[in-house]
């Protein structure tokens, strides 16, 4: 039995947007990402690795404001953002 779409929560969103991500689908994963920070805007994961992706397609500005997010509900994880993002203004 498979679950739908509608059902998803936001870890199945999560889980769709990583294999897409490594299956070299930005976009849906960028889509996916967005699901399951609107299913729960304190999935800090979702965020981050959001942040990452849109550094990797060249998309600064996505970027810096999902790297906020993160640190926002995260404050801990500064270190691993600033590997991608250095020049992070907090």
């Amino acid at each position: 039995m498979s679950i739908e779409p509608e059902d998803y929560t936001e870890y199945d969103w999560f889980g769709e947007a990583r294999i897409r991500e490594k299956a070299g689908d930005s976009e849906g994963a960028l889509r996916a990402y967005e699901e399951a920070v609107n299913i729960n805007p304190s999935f800090e994961k979702a965020w981050f690795y959001k942040a990452q992706l849109h550094h990797r397609l060249g998309q600064k500005d996505e970027a810096i404001a999902c790297a906020k997010k993160t640190l926002e509900l995260k404050p801990a994880w500064e270190k691993h953002v600033r590997k991608f993002l250095p020049d992070i203004t907090l």
